[in-house]
């Protein structure tokens, strides 16, 4: 009984040297991210600034390519997206928050992208329908 507790003993105690010999603490100087410690990493301002996507709610989606990647893509460059205004259901949000809404959309477009922003988008909106072959109504 004796040997049997000293061979499993010496057996756990060899295994624990030989682990920790087996490992050799690493001696190089390893890159840090932090390049400069003046600046701090989890600043708000370090990170990049999400575009936030605004709404403008239309009555029919005749003039609009619903489903293009490239309409999509030139609503999304330009800072909102279209939506279709459906009829009124109850639930549905009022009719002067869908107005305050694209009242506010079109004047924040005119003061950022021009007084034009909507000349320009039909541009694109044309050239996207001319190179997926899409027609709008």
């Amino acid at each position: 009984m004796k040997l049997f507790f000293f061979s499993i003993l010496s057996c756990l105690l060899l295994g624990i040297a030989a682990d920790t010999w087996a490992q050799s603490p690493i001696e190089e100087d390893l890159p840090t991210r932090k390049v400069n410690k003046k600046v701090k990493e989890n600043k708000s301002s370090n990170f990049p600034k999400e575009k936030k996507i605004r709404f403008i709610y239309v009555k029919d989606g005749g003039k609009v390519l619903f489903g293009n990647p490239c309409a999509m893509q030139v609503t999304h460059n330009m800072g909102f997206e279209y939506g279709i205004e459906h009829r009124p259901e109850p639930g549905l949000v009022p009719w002067w928050r869908r107005f305050k809404t694209n009242t506010t959309t079109k004047t924040i477009l005119f003061f950022t992208k021009g007084p034009w922003w909507r000349a320009t988008v039909n541009k694109r909106f044309k050239a996207c329908a001319m190179t997926s072959g899409d027609r709008r109504g």
